[in-house]
């Protein structure tokens, strides 16, 4: 039975497989029975295998004596033992279980590219690496992703940017305008070395403003007032957005911005509830701007490394305020100079992408089978990633109660606590499967 059950944000798919419930069973993981009363016979025979998180005692659930896969059972972690030769008058429950694998939720990708002279090398590596390395990945890890350019496209100057297919329609570059398509939009509008942060708040919806419009001290906006030229959008690029979806940013500059990261943060949430709020962004922030390389010289800088203030080669900033956004939405910040290695930096990011998507932790119990009873204090939760198992969790009666290697149920839904879920997140392999035994696997108080 193939059930189709909502993953928060997500779908997951369930599959009820006789066959996997007997590789478990090898495995030591079930002790020969499903967590549901089976209306069939009960004189079956299970034999399991040597149980791979220490034996509590027998039957599918050794209790918390055992040393668990995560860590001593005494702390909370399931040892799970083997079961006996004779698997008892509950056998014949042992049938089936659920595997619900969780999938990526939408990303809108928000790529804001500096278009002024001294980024003749940068905006041609950003063409030569937008297809290979960072859609095809993107694609072929199954995210739904829609990648925004906000930039001036590319028809006879250098110092812009045209996207070709598969990306864009567009099968040659340059091109009289851009080439929108089902996965990527451009607002075509010029981006100055120093005004990044503005042109995304002016350009999100009309009237657009110009590009200096907030922050001139004359009262004069730029020369280009911020309309999309290709006449690709007249509502502006939150045209483009999609309600729900996980929003990303993506900086590409040698400068800073006049604009402080605090007024930039508290602007851009006071325009949709999707960017979260000034206390809670919801956005992720990558920079590409002048930091010096680490070494090598295109490993990312993490959030929680500090500021850098020492530039690479040929730019006259190390792009602090990008650097201080990506630090507070937890994004990556990578060196600009590294322009013949973007392959490596638009791979990384692109990982990235696909890992952060990966936020929802709660999904549907689905239904038994024909003839058979849940029994919601049995079920167990496996994690498995790139179809190897890694551990197994058991169930605590509520939030409060929540602790590392656990779940909870309410409502039919089995929700992982924050923890399990942290780790889950960062694993682009990761699966659970839904596990059904014949004892309780509730966990006792710490």
């Amino acid at each position: 039975m193939d059930n189709r059950a909502k993953v928060g944000g997500r779908f997951s798919r369930v599959v009820w497989s006789a066959g996997a419930v007997t590789a478990l069973a090898g495995f030591g993981l079930l002790g020969g029975a499903a967590a549901c009363s089976a209306s069939g016979s009960r004189d079956a025979r299970v034999t399991g295998g040597a149980g791979q998180g220490g034996s509590g005692g027998t039957g599918a659930w050794g209790g918390v004596g055992g040393a668990g896969i995560f860590g001593a059972g005494g702390n909370g972690a399931i040892g799970i033992d083997g079961g006996s030769d004779d698997a008892g008058p509950e056998a014949g429950c042992g049938t089936a279980s659920a595997h619900a694998t969780l999938e990526t939720e939408p990303v809108d990708i928000i790529m804001i590219v500096d278009n002024s002279g001294s980024m003749k090398e940068e905006l041609t590596s950003v063409e030569n690496n937008i297809n290979d390395n960072f859609a095809t990945i993107l694609k072929n890890s199954g995210v739904d992703y829609r990648l925004i350019a906000i930039s001036r496209h590319r028809d006879d100057t250098n110092t812009s940017l045209c996207v070709r297919a598969p990306l864009s329609m567009l099968a040659s570059c340059p091109a009289p305008a851009p080439g929108i398509s089902d996965r990527f939009f451009q607002f075509n509008t010029k981006i100055e070395s120093d005004d990044s942060l503005d042109r995304i708040l002016d350009t999100y919806i009309q009237p657009f403003g110009g590009a200096c419009l907030s922050l001139c001290d004359n009262g004069e906006t730029s020369e280009d007032d911020g309309d999309d030229n290709s006449g690709s959008t007249k509502l502006g690029w939150s045209e483009w957005l999609r309600p729900g979806a996980k929003k990303v940013f993506l900086e590409i500059t040698d400068d800073n911005d006049d604009m402080p990261a605090a007024t930039f943060v508290r602007e851009l949430t006071a325009l949709s509830p999707d960017f979260g709020t000034v206390e809670a962004p919801k956005f992720i922030f990558h920079s590409i701007v002048g930091v010096v390389g680490k070494m090598p010289a295109t490993e990312a800088y993490p959030p929680n490394e500090p500021i850098q203030t020492m530039r690479c080669e040929n730019v006259s900033t190390a792009g602090e305020t990008y650097q201080q956004l990506s630090i507070l939405s937890g994004g990556l910040r990578f060196p600009i100079c590294q322009f013949a290695a973007y392959d490596v930096v638009f791979n990384r990011i692109a990982k990235d992408v696909i890992v952060s998507s990966k936020l929802d932790c709660d999904f549907a119990i689905p239904a038994p089978p024909p003839g058979r009873e849940l029994e919601l204090d049995k079920i167990a939760v496996s994690y498995s990633s790139g179809g190897m198992r890694v551990g197994d969790f058991g169930q605590v009666k509520s939030p409060s109660e929540c602790r590392p290697n656990a779940f909870y149920i309410e409502n039919n839904r089995v929700f992982l606590c924050p923890e399990v879920c942290q780790t889950i997140s960062k694993d682009p392999q990761g699966s659970v499967d839904v596990l059904f035994t014949c004892s309780s696997t509730i966990l006792p108080p710490n």
